[in-house]
């Protein structure tokens, strides 16, 4: 059996703020427990607007942290985990003393499962995410339409 619980990590785990906040919803209003069967969610009528709400409030402070991939030349590309696109910006300048590049938000890339070349370590973007311990924080660099992560020396 999958609890309540269990579903409720895992929105935390990858980031998957509905879902989050409308079991926290769900058990506010005392409609199930976190011991419960998750099948029980089937039919409980959640009051959308309300997930919604703290949705746009984040009460849960899910999804802070995002996934930022900036382009740099001959199809490389270089992966940032920042809460903000600027933080990104700024770490690229003080590692790699670069002009800043085009920066886009790409959280759809963070359950692809990556090499990292150093190690050899193949886990999503959301698992390696659990490791990094301060924000901004270097990624590495991928070759365009690769899925092995190379780290700069020293970054």
């Amino acid at each position: 059996m999958i609890t309540v619980k269990d579903m409720l990590d895992y929105a935390f785990e990858i980031d998957l703020s509905h879902l989050a906040h409308s079991i926290y919803w769900a058990l506010m209003t005392n409609q199930i427990t976190l011991q419960d069967d998750s099948e029980e969610l089937k039919g409980i009528e959640f009051d959308e607007a309300e997930v919604q709400r703290m949705m746009e409030q984040n009460i849960l402070d899910i999804g802070k942290v995002k996934l930022f991939v900036m382009d740099t030349e001959n199809d490389w590309y270089v992966f940032y985990l920042a809460e903000h696109s600027l933080d990104a910006y700024r770490l690229h300048e003080e590692l790699f003393r670069q002009n800043q590049h085009k920066i886009t938000r790409a959280d759809r890339l963070m359950i692809n499962v990556m090499t990292f070349a150093d190690t050899g370590a193949e886990e999503s973007l959301y698992d390696h995410k659990k490791e990094v311990l301060m924000y901004p924080a270097y990624v590495g660099h991928a070759k365009a339409g690769e899925r092995t992560l190379y780290r700069m020396a020293g970054a």
